[in-house]
C-alpha cells in the first residue's frame, strides 16, 4: 500500500518489520540505509515498535530530500517522524502521534512538499481516512473518504499516487461481511477517486465531486462483483496502483472466475482491461495474490507476484509460492517473464517494489530494488498476528529479463 524502499542519490532507504529482541516484546519497526549501487549495508536501527505483524512502516521522500515515515500501528496511533540526515537515530524528529485507531498507511509526497496519507480507521463502522500535511505545517484534521455499510471488519486495500500533473489518485475496495465477521468477508467492489486540487475535492469516476464518505450505495465503482458470483475469500483483490508519465493510473486486479488476473489502466476517462492469462500461462493467479506494481523512468511496468511455479491454483499464502517478475511496455504489452526465487519449502511472497516518484525522483535510477518475505503465514484472518514463527526478509534488485 505504500513505499518500503526510497532512493535518494546514492542511498537506498528501506523499512521493514523485525522480531522482538526478547520473546513477548513488541515487534521492531526497522529502518536501514543501503548503497544504492551495490546494496551494501550502511546502517540499520529501529524507528519504533508495533504490536504485531501488521505494523510495517511507510516511507516518502519530499522535493527537498527530506525523508518522512509513518510508523505503522494495528488499530492504534500512527507515529510520524522525519529526517534530513536519516542515517543516525539523532537525525530523526521526535514522534508525533496521529491516531486514534490507525492501520495500513499509504503515504506519498507531491511536488509542493505536501504529504498525503490514506489509512484504515477502526470504529463502529470502519472507515478509510485521508490526512494531509502541507510543508512546514502540522497535520490537518483527518477526513472520512469511505465508510463500511456494517459494523465490524473492512479491508480497503487502498493506495495513493501523485501523477506528473499533480493529480492525486486513490483506489480502494469495499471488503466486508454482512455479519461484520472478518472470516466471512469478501470484496464487493473497486472504487477510484482523484483530486485535482491537492486533496480538497475528490472526484468520482464520472468527474463529479464525490460525496464523502463514499458508501456502497453512493459509490461509482470501476468494478463491481457480479451478483451471481459466489463469494470467495480473495477472489476479488486490488493490488497497489501506479501512475505513468502520461498521468494514467495502472493497477493489478484479481477477478472472480479469472485464472491470471488483469491489469487495468485509465485513459481518456475510460478504463481498459488487459487480460494477463496469455502472458502468464500456465501460471495461475486466481484467488488473489500478494503483488507489487511499479513503473520506471522509461515507463515500463514491473509486476511482482507470488504463485505456484507448476501452475496450481492456490491460496495467496501457499507454501509452494515463489516470486515472478513480469515486465511490460508503457502500453501494457509483454516484454519478459522471469522467476526471481528458487524453490524452497516455505513461501516467497509479499513483494515490495521500489516506486518511481514523479514528484521527487530526479534521475534514472536504473532497475528497481525490491524486498520480499520468505516464511509461513502465521497471521491473517483466524491466525496469530503476534506469532513467533520466523520469517526472513530479503533485499534484491531486478535484472532485465532474467532471474536473481
Amino acid at each position: 500500500m505504500s513505499a518500503k524502499l526510497v532512493r535518494r542519490e546514492d542511498r537506498l532507504y528501506i523499512g521493514w518489520l523485525d522480531a522482538a529482541a526478547t520473546h513477548g516484546d513488541p515487534a521492531r519497526i526497522m529502518f536501514g540505509a543501503r548503497d544504492a549501487a551495490t546494496g551494501a549495508a550502511v546502517c540499520e536501527f529501529p524507528l519504533g515498535e508495533g504490536v504485531d505483524n501488521h505494523c510495517g512502516p511507510a516511507l516518502a521522500l519530499d522535493r527537498d530530500g527530506r525523508l518522512h515515515a509513518i510508523i505503522g500501528a494495528h488499530s492504534g496511533e500512527f507515529l510520524y517522524r522525519y529526517a534530513d540526515e536519516p542515517e543516525s537515530t539523532e537525525g530523526w524528529s521526535e514522534p508525533v502521534a496521529l491516531g486514534p485507531r490507525d492501520t495500513y498507511p499509504s503515504l506519498v509526497a507531491d511536488d509542493r512538499g505536501t504529504l498525503h496519507l490514506a489509512h484504515r480507521e477502526a470504529g463502529d463502522r470502519w472507515q478509510l481516512w485521508y490526512r494531509r500535511k502541507r510543508a512546514g505545517r502540522p497535520w490537518e484534521q483527518a477526513r472520512s473518504i469511505a465508510i463500511s455499510p456494517v459494523s465490524g471488519y473492512n479491508h480497503y486495500m487502498h493506495s495513493l499516487t501523485v501523477a506528473p500533473d499533480g493529480v492525486v489518485h486513490l483506489i480502494f475496495q469495499f471488503y466486508y461481511s454482512d455479519s461484520g465477521s472478518a472470516a466471512d468477508g469478501y470484496a464487493r467492489a473497486i472504487v477510484y477517486l482523484r483530486s485535482e486540487d491537492g486533496g480538497d475535492v475528490w472526484l468520482s469516476e464520472s468527474g463529479r465531486p464525490a460525496t464523502t464518505p463514499v458508501t456502497v450505495d453512493t459509490m461509482e465503482a470501476l468494478y463491481r462483483r457480479p451478483h451471481d458470483a459466489r463469494p470467495s475469500l480473495h477472489d476479488l483483490r486490488a493490488g497497489n496502483h501506479v501512475v505513468d508519465g502520461l498521468g494514467r493510473p495502472w493497477m493489478f486486479l484479481t477477478l472472480p472466475g479469472a485464472k491470471s488476473g488483469s491489469l487495468w489502466t485509465r485513459h481518456d476517462n475510460a478504463w481498459r482491461k488487459i487480460d494477463l492469462e496469455p502472458m502468464l500461462s500456465p501460471l495461475n493467479l486466481a484467488r488473489g495474490r500478494a503483488t507489487s506494481l511499479a513503473a520506471d523512468v522509461e515507463g515500463r511496468l514491473h509486476l511482482l507476484f507470488a504463485t505456484d511455479p507448476d501452475g496450481g491454483e492456490t491460496q495467496w499464502y501457499n507454501a509452494r509460492h515463489e516470486l515472478f517478475h513480469l515486465t511490460l511496455t508503457p502500453n501494457g504489452e509483454k516484454l519478459s517473464l522471469a522467476g526471481l526465487t528458487a524453490r524452497e519449502d516455505t513461501a516467497a511472497w509479499l513483494p515490495a517494489l521500489e516506486p518511481w516518484s514523479w514528484a521527487t525522483s530526479r534521475a534514472d535510477h536504473g532497475e528497481p530494488w525490491y524486498m520480499y518475505t520468505r516464511g509461513e503465514n502465521a497471521g491473517g484472518i483466524g491466525g496469530d498476528n503476534a506469532s513467533s514463527v520466523k520469517t526472513r526478509v530479503y533485499l534484491d534488485r531486478l535484472r532485465a529479463g532474467d532471474g536473481p
